[in-house]
């Protein structure tokens, strides 16, 4: 018995006519457009295609030729207008049988599904459901990162055809309008409400103890842009050595596990000492109400590099504090008087850790400091508090940069002794004069700083002075108010990489080195995809390194340092899933890609099919739609629509 698909007509409605001669129904097609003004549904064109047949309202249809010249498969089927709509019933049914055309749609999805889960189990799906739920804003968010993320840019043109082919929380395109439109909605009190909420998130999940002298990364970076709409963008000390405006990010993120704390730009020409007093009183107000059954004061400790190295700055973790772990770029003469007190203590021997190769000493010093310092007047650095200042020293470091300099000098040496001896072969006199007129291109700077004359003029390395110019090369000072071990400071200080990181994944590796808005008001809702982009790139690369130090990578035989962060997600994206009328499933996930989703602590996407048992049939279309748009979303990103 041939089977043969139920016919699929367009709109149709409804019309009767009274006259004199009876009343009867006729069955019309139509279009129809969305009126922006009138906020409804307008009719454009209707069409005739036939008539009920007997003067009732509900029954068989007899179908005009054109329509059936158009729809040739209604020859094999009594087709009745009924209550709702259109009902067929076969014409020869020993012949065959009909069945609902049910399409299946294949989307690109092993990468988004990671992504997606991703977002479930840090909370930050959570945080956007809880900050942008209107308008579903959270799912085009959600979907906006993850398309930054996969495809690595921010240029948003791109993002249409790519919504149509990738499985997303929200499946329906978005042109650029709508994009914009998005971005133009997120204010900046929603993005400090997300952070918030994120924090929150974390305290539930995580307790107290995330909380607890958590060491917490400080860095920032500059995008430059060509746009000159933006109120941000102004000429600064470029990171790039771009010789156009600029933009900073800054960002506060977990050192553990990369997750974002706190972030926000700021204008390109601020430089970064000059951020923590503002960065401080948001995060007080960020923070205000993550736990809402009592006053909250997280114990965060910063740990920054030399561009923060401030006395005003040490003064506002305290004031405000906060434990910090700063390195000093030795401009406080209190810190350059302590490592020259303990300088021989560091050299010595002894002071060498083997675990780390580095010389430690660490010396404790009173700081006074203003704890409620007024504008205007002169700090009156009555409070008190205990600085740990740990010394460390590199010998490697030293060795090289002594070894490059003498090489060098040793070079431009003889260069100009070559020309001393020719001014003596050329000259029956040589005077003094003539010999502090030579002068070697590019390599004098050598001559003049690490070597000295003879009385002949002939120039000698001089041990001493290479040595006073390597003194404290290697030599690194890290400061800290509430850690007081010079080992733990020191690794503390060494997994601050995971913010250097996560500014290299911002503008190398997902190609966010452009701003690429042109609007202060699409400008927030961008910053907020990007930084969401760049943490989700953070923490899987966080998840890979701790796989891979993990006995279980050996036993999987894989190395996932050989392959990108990028070139990962490339190979989870040749996983496709499959929709249809009664749910979806994806292909079979085995062998690499099964160790790829270990790896990145994911789970396995599993299929989902729908079967109502009742009807004997597969859910209708609406429900469909409901489930692929909304169930899934709840599975992956952890809420219920």
């Amino acid at each position: 018995m041939a089977q043969i698909p139920f016919p699929k007509l367009p709109c149709a409605k409804l019309g009767i006519v009274n006259n004199k001669s009876g009343t009867y129904y006729y069955v019309q097609t139509y279009t129809h457009h969305y009126d922006k003004e009138k906020k409804r549904s307008v009719r454009d064109s209707q069409k005739t295609i036939g008539t009920v047949i007997g003067g009732d309202k509900y029954g068989v249809i007899k179908f005009k030729q054109f329509f059936l010249d158009e729809h040739p498969e209604l020859n094999n089927f009594v087709t009745y207008w009924t209550h709702n709509g259109f009902d067929f019933k076969l014409a020869d049914e020993e012949e065959f049988s009909a069945f609902i055309a049910t399409p299946l749609e294949k989307k690109i999805a092993g990468a988004s599904w990671a992504l997606q889960s991703l977002m479930a189990q840090t909370g930050i799906g959570d945080a956007l459901r809880d900050t942008f739920s209107s308008y579903k804003r959270h799912l085009k968010l959600a979907s906006l990162a993850i398309y930054m993320v996969i495809k690595k840019t921010n240029a948003m043109h791109y993002y249409e055809p790519f919504s149509k082919i990738t499985y997303l929380p929200w499946s329906r395109p978005m042109n650029d309008g709508q994009i914009t439109r998005l971005f133009q909605s997120i204010t900046p009190d929603e993005v400090m409400r997300f952070f918030n909420a994120l924090n929150r998130g974390y305290y539930n999940n995580y307790g107290d103890d995330f909380y607890k002298k958590v060491f917490v990364a400080l860095d920032s970076t500059s995008i430059s842009t060509h746009s000159h709409e933006l109120a941000l963008s102004e000429y600064g000390l470029n990171k790039d050595g771009d010789d156009i405006p600029q933009i900073n990010y800054m960002l506060v993120c977990d050192e553990a596990l990369g997750l974002p704390i706190y972030a926000k730009p700021y204008k390109g020409n601020v430089v970064d000492v000059s951020t923590v007093e503002n960065l401080l009183s948001e995060l007080k107000l960020m923070l205000a109400h993550v736990n809402p059954s009592e006053p909250f004061s997280p114990d965060l400790i910063f740990v920054t590099d030399r561009g923060y190295d401030s006395e005003d700055n040490l003064q506002q973790f305290l004031k405000h504090g906060y434990g910090f772990v700063m390195r000093s770029a030795l401009r406080s003469a209190w810190v350059k008087d302590l490592l020259e007190e303990n300088y021989a203590a560091l050299m010595d021997d002894n002071s060498l850790d083997s675990y780390t190769s580095q010389h430690m000493f660490s010396s404790l010093a009173e700081y006074n400091y203003d704890d409620y310092p007024v504008d205007g007047k002169y700090k009156s650095n009555n409070s008190k508090s205990k600085i740990y200042v740990h010394l460390y020293y590199n010998e490697q470091i030293r060795t090289n940069n002594r070894s490059v300099i003498k090489a060098n000098t040793a070079n431009a040496r003889d260069e100009y002794n070559s020309l001393v001896k020719k001014l003596y072969e050329e000259n029956e006199v040589v005077t003094a004069e003539m010999l502090s007129k030579i002068n070697i291109k590019n390599k004098q700077s050598f001559i003049d700083r690490y070597c000295v004359l003879d009385a002949n003029g002939y120039a000698k390395i001089s041990t001493d002075l290479i040595d006073k110019r390597v003194r404290f090369d290697g030599i690194m000072v890290l400061l800290s108010n509430v850690i007081s071990d010079s080992k733990l400071a020191y690794f503390a200080y060494q997994r601050r990489r995971t913010v250097e990181t996560n500014f290299q994944f911002f503008k190398s590796n997902l190609n966010f080195n452009r701003v690429y808005s042109s609007s202060d008001s699409a400008f927030q809702g961008k910053f907020l995809c990007q930084l969401i982009a760049s943490s989700l790139m953070m923490i899987l690369n966080t998840r890979i390194k701790e796989y891979e130090k993990s006995p279980l990578a050996f036993k999987d035989k894989i190395k996932l340092s050989d392959k990108s962060l990028s070139r990962i997600l490339d190979e989870l994206n040749t996983i496709m899933l499959t929709s249809y009328k009664g749910g979806y499933y994806f292909d079979v996930i085995s062998g690499k890609y099964a160790t790829l989703f270990k790896a990145l602590d994911i789970p396995i996407p599993e299929a989902k099919h729908k079967y109502d048992a009742d009807k004997d049939d597969f859910i209708s279309d609406e429900d469909l739609i409901a489930e692929y748009e909304n169930e899934d979303i709840k599975n992956i990103l952890g809420e219920e629509l």
